[in-house]
């Protein structure tokens, strides 16, 4: 018998443990899936296939799109100028949307337990919060992070709630195999 050492994992790696972190965009390219315009993103200090489509979605009332738009709010990326609406209640972003224009930008990204497979697999929520800062343009408080961080984790704490899980084990209604 020999003497031997080894090292102690704590059980994981934080950079892919659950709740907000604070990344890095490395790569965003639009593309087209079912006839929607993605953008796809990769962030530094994460392998490339962990990457986030984020989808064009569109409001109900005024046909607005607003994930992609959000992403280049957040991330404080293209902005050119913020106008002031007749109201003054609403503001309107005026931003440049190449895609080149997120690389290098910070955003808080959600990361989740997927229930659907019934594998536990790390998934990145595609709703997206600012990270803390001072932009020529935009700004975001410590404070007006956490009230949108926390309403994206309870939008996606009730989408999470009405997924069945996939325990994969057989119940009566699906009995199991017979070999």
């Amino acid at each position: 018998m020999a003497v031997k050492t080894m090292s102690v994992s704590s059980g994981g790696n934080d950079k892919f443990a659950e709740g907000w972190h604070e990344l890095t965009i490395k790569t965003a390219e639009y593309g087209e899936s079912a006839g929607k315009k993605i953008i796809t993103l990769t962030f530094e200090g994460y392998p490339d296939n962990m990457d986030l489509r984020v989808y064009e979605a569109f409001t109900k009332k005024d046909n607005q799109e607003f994930k992609i738009s959000s992403l280049f709010k957040n991330a404080n990326a293209g902005i050119m100028g913020v106008l002031n609406d007749p109201s003054g209640k609403h503001p309107v972003i005026q931003y440049d949307d190449e895609a080149e224009n997120l690389v290098s930008k910070k955003i808080n990204v959600l990361f989740y337990k997927e229930k659907k497979t019934g594998k536990g697999y790390t998934r990145m929520h595609d709703m997206f919060a600012p990270v803390e800062q001072q932009g020529e343009h935009l700004s975001f408080t410590a404070e007006e992070v956490a009230v949108l961080q926390a309403g994206i984790k309870k939008g996606l704490d009730a989408f999470l709630a009405k997924q069945p899980t996939n325990t994969e084990a057989p119940t009566e209604s699906s009995p199991a195999p017979i070999f």
